[in-house]
């Protein structure tokens, strides 16, 4: 796993309420990775798992509880999940930290599931939940609540500025049998590049402006399955913030891609901001965003 560069977060705050910060990473580029949209057993469960041990701050966005990071929000809805992010395309959610022997140990000792990049089959028995495996002291993979899956990866401290937090967003993964197709799926529908350095159980693309954002994975499972969508599943959705939504989704309409919901000046379920959805072809629900960093 490459090294990352760590973000300086600028946290901003009102005297009245909590507020969220700013996606404060590469602020001119057309396309990041801007937040994800859970469905919770338990937000209790989640809200320690996210906040009390992972690090982020657990606030409220209206009557939705959301885990903020830098870089990257969660959105806790309450509803069962249809299960977990295992048996989607959608693997995990990359978090960047100084240290990642020392969160692994701190997630282990907490009770929570040490498991690999590309997870045992169902029946196969997992790895050893040590918090002591983070492979080369690099990256580690764990299960949260509802077998939501994140990996930690070594966040670069050279040059880091006084301050900066201890844990970031860094970026997502995927893991498919056609991992390569999606990658140039992606690449088409959000203008990315692809990243030097593939293997061939491996291929990354950056978002434009951005960098180090999307990963993929071949499949290891059995090569019969087809990834069940992520609509209901703990990991409902990824979502995109983007500049000039509206153009953008002419774009991708002009590329072929169809917009399962069309875009919306001002979405309320979205404290007005611009949104979209779009699905890719191997089920993983994408909703786009402009104005999520405005959000107060």
């Amino acid at each position: 796993m490459r090294t990352a560069i760590l973000a300086l977060a600028v946290l901003l705050s009102l005297p009245t309420r909590p507020a969220f910060a700013q996606l404060v990473s590469h602020p001119d580029a057309p396309v990041r990775i801007g937040h994800y949209h859970l469905n919770v057993t338990s937000v209790e469960a989640h809200q320690k798992f996210w906040a009390g041990t992972l690090g982020g701050k657990a606030l409220k966005f209206g009557s939705i509880d959301v885990i903020e990071f830098p870089d990257a929000f969660l959105f806790l809805h309450v509803q069962k999940p249809a299960g977990p992010t295992r048996g989607t395309a959608f693997d995990h959610i990359g978090f960047a930290v100084p240290n990642v022997p020392a969160m692994a140990m701190k997630l282990a000792a907490a009770g929570y599931q040490e498991t690999t990049g590309r997870e045992p089959k169902p029946g196969e028995k997992p790895p050893a939940t040590s918090g002591t495996s983070a492979v080369y002291g690099r990256f580690a993979y764990f299960l949260g609540p509802d077998g939501a899956k994140i990996e930690l990866v070594t966040a670069d401290q050279k040059g880091d500025p006084p301050g900066a937090p201890p844990i970031v967003a860094h970026h997502i993964h995927f893991i498919n049998k056609q991992y390569v197709e999606m990658q140039q799926w992606y690449m088409k529908a959000f203008n990315a590049t692809l990243r030097p350095g593939q293997t061939d159980f491996f291929i990354g693309a950056d978002l434009p402006g951005v960098g180090y954002s999307l990963n993929f994975f071949r499949w290891e499972g059995d090569p019969s399955i087809t990834h069940v969508p992520t609509a209901g599943r703990v990991v409902d959705h990824v979502g995109f913030e983007v500049k000039n939504l509206e153009a953008f989704c002419k774009e991708l309409e002009g590329k072929g891609i169809k917009l399962i919901r069309p875009y919306r000046k001002r979405d309320p379920a979205m404290n007005n901001i611009a949104t979209a959805t779009i699905v890719d072809p191997w089920g993983v629900s994408i909703e786009l965003t402009e104005g999520l960093d405005q959000i107060r």
